[in-house]
């Protein structure tokens, strides 16, 4: 019997608002290798969410002038990769849209920046990204088809945005059952196994 046989990537969950992918742990893109990306919009004529644990090599103050100091950003995927895009935990910022009870995208951003001036320990409620991940239609329902995503609801907020992000993915996979656990444990490249 052939291993694909017995250990296979996929668990059956559609995408929607508010879920989470990841992804298989030998894709190559490096957009998405061993990726976590968490969902803002799905429906047949689109989706896109931003990837949770990659981050840049530059801050918001490199972005923002009046950025404080030390505040990461996260690669959020190849669309759009020099626009700057929010997710937050703080209820009430203007223009926010809800993605998932207390989580929030977008809104008004010199009214979060004001906050964080005001108070820094906002800044864990708060991730910053360059570009955002998008699907065209049926491109991520192939992909899923593919096996290159298996889609989740059983992840919270404090697994998602306080888990350190180089070990996001590795996390999250052993949360999906002994069959994804598996994966979990994968090396990289099959060769260094």
């Amino acid at each position: 019997m052939k291993l694909k046989e017995t250990i296979d990537f996929i668990n059956g969950n559609l995408p929607s608002k508010g879920s989470v992918l990841l992804s298989e742990p030998f894709l190559q893109d490096p957009h998405f290798e061993r990726s976590v990306v968490l969902m803002c919009e799905h429906s047949d004529a689109e989706s896109f969410g931003f990837v949770l644990n990659h981050q840049a090599t530059v801050q918001l103050k490199d972005l923002i002038d009046i950025a404080p100091a030390s505040i990461p950003v996260y690669l959020g995927g190849p669309v759009a990769h020099n626009s700057l895009f929010y997710l937050h935990m703080i209820p009430g910022i203007e223009s926010s849209e809800e993605i998932l009870p207390g989580l929030f995208y977008g809104g008004d951003l010199a009214e979060l920046l004001e906050m964080i001036e005001i108070d820094k320990k906002v800044l864990v409620k708060i991730r910053f990204f360059l570009g955002y991940s998008g699907w065209g239609k049926g491109q991520l329902a192939q992909e899923i088809k593919e096996r290159s995503w298996i889609s989740t609801t059983n992840l919270s907020l404090e697994t998602l945005f306080f888990t350190a992000t180089d070990t996001l993915w590795k996390t999250s996979m052993s949360f999906q059952g002994e069959q994804f656990k598996t994966f979990s444990i994968f090396p990289k490249n099959i060769a260094d196994n």
